[in-house]
């Protein structure tokens, strides 16, 4: 094959996916430059400069990151994987974590390890399924996935950051899928994570509404009763797995792998109780109800929906949104700046923003099904599931459907290492594809 023809080919990548990400970044500007608007003052806000500067480097990294060899990553994940938990620990100890509103997201109080945690997940997850191939479909390595995945999780749930756990969950929960494992473990994690989260989220709706008479309360808010129901539980699925080793029954064993499951999901809720504060159980319970706490956790909610129904279908105009201009909606620039785009932009402006990551979502889903291999199938996959994540609950939480998690929106939050992560992602996907052609296919 000519050289210069090899060359070439390493150019080439979806059009349609990086045009998206250059309107996210236009519609990102405005919005930023609208949110830290100051008529009484003639400087240009340093936020508005902080983001032109990462988005502009962002597009330098995706160049950069095209033409990394994703197979070499995957080879090395052990050194990415090692210094990526080194940087979690870091973050708990005080002279190397910056604590800011309450959360040691920030080493030395300028990057945050979590984000790029992201990538890093994404291509050691990857590398690890496409190791053991069709052996996920075995207890023991999928054990030993959820293992690789928990570890980061427990660290980050430290911090604290709820947000940023779930989607490090929901983006293996994808890759998992997409690996093969069996349907029973995809619905035993997902049932894990619903009772888990589900218990303590009730205990604190009901401190919240003050039913604290409730019998279900009464119960649960004793750990120690929880604690007793995981015993048992344990206690059953090891008592009906010896059993089944000398009866070889499925259905004992289906009753001993549920009880575990059970066990689990009682120490996870353990876990969580204990782990998630109550400002950050209140955010995540205010969807259902902002009225519950107007003041406080519910506020953001409500000034946010007033802004997105104030925009009508064509908005506002540029810096006449009043939630927006006179600051009534709290962190703006980063968790609700698609509450700006609504209110200034209004619904045509927001389905613009909106169609340009569904060109994301279905384009990397196309690059997913066509890759060389499976290696590139599942690093895909799992940057897919991020976009999709986050778009959804920043939206979702915007409009009051989601509950208020902190994360970023793609390419449009000011958020430097976020936009970074994404860049690095989109790169990825370019890095993907070219080398499809590359491989001659």
């Amino acid at each position: 094959m000519n050289k210069k023809w090899s060359i070439k080919r390493y150019l080439i990548f979806d059009w349609k996916i990086f045009l998206s990400v250059i309107l996210l970044m236009i519609a990102g500007g405005v919005a930023v430059y609208s949110s830290t608007y100051s008529p009484d003052s003639d400087q240009i806000s340093w936020m508005f400069l902080k983001y032109l500067f990462f988005s502009a480097t962002g597009l330098i990294i995706i160049c950069i990151t095209m033409f990394i060899n994703y197979t070499k990553l995957a080879e090395h994940r052990l050194l990415l994987y090692v210094p990526m938990l080194i940087s979690f620990i870091m973050l708990l100890i005080p002279i190397f974590g910056s604590t800011i509103k309450g959360s040691s997201r920030w080493l030395f109080g300028v990057v945050q390890p979590s984000e790029f945690g992201k990538i890093i997940m994404i291509i050691v997850m990857a590398g690890y399924l496409d190791h053991i191939g069709d052996k996920i479909k075995e207890v023991k390595y999928c054990f030993l996935s959820g293992l690789i995945l928990g570890i980061p999780v427990v660290l980050i749930l430290m911090q604290p950051d709820l947000g940023t756990s779930l989607v490090y969950c929901f983006i293996c929960f994808v890759m998992v899928f997409i690996a093969g494992v069996p349907i029973r473990f995809i619905i035993a994690l997902a049932f894990v994570g619903v009772v888990g989260l589900s218990i303590p989220m009730f205990l604190e709706y009901i401190k919240m509404t003050n039913s604290v008479d409730n019998p279900l309360f009464l119960f649960f808010s004793q750990r120690i009763y929880i604690i007793y129901l995981a015993i048992i539980f344990m206690f059953l699925s090891i008592l009906l797995l010896t059993t089944n080793a000398y009866m070889n029954n499925k259905y004992l064993g289906i009753l001993s792998f549920t009880f575990f499951v059970l066990f689990i999901s009682m120490v996870t809720a353990i876990v969580l109780d204990l782990g998630l504060r109550d400002y950050q159980k209140q955010r995540l319970l205010v969807f259902m109800d902002p009225e519950i706490q107007r003041l406080s956790s519910g506020y953001n909610v409500i000034q946010s929906m007033i802004a997105v129904g104030s925009g009508g279908f064509f908005g506002e105009g540029f810096l006449q949104g009043s939630q927006s201009q006179l600051n009534f909606i709290p962190q703006q620039v980063n968790d609700f700046i698609f509450s700006n785009i609504s209110e200034e932009w209004g619904f045509l402006g927001s389905s613009i923003v909106v169609i340009a990551y569904g060109v994301i979502f279905i384009r990397g889903s196309v690059i997913a099904y066509f890759a060389k291999d499976r290696l590139g199938v599942l690093i895909v996959s799992g940057i897919v599931a991020m976009f999709l994540c986050h778009v959804i609950i920043n939206i979702g939480m915007v409009v009051g459907i989601m509950p208020i998690t902190g994360l970023t929106l793609p390419f449009i939050s000011s958020g430097g290492s976020s936009i970074w992560t994404f860049a690095m992602s989109i790169g990825l996907i370019f890095n993907v594809e070219s080398r499809r052609y590359v491989h001659g296919v």
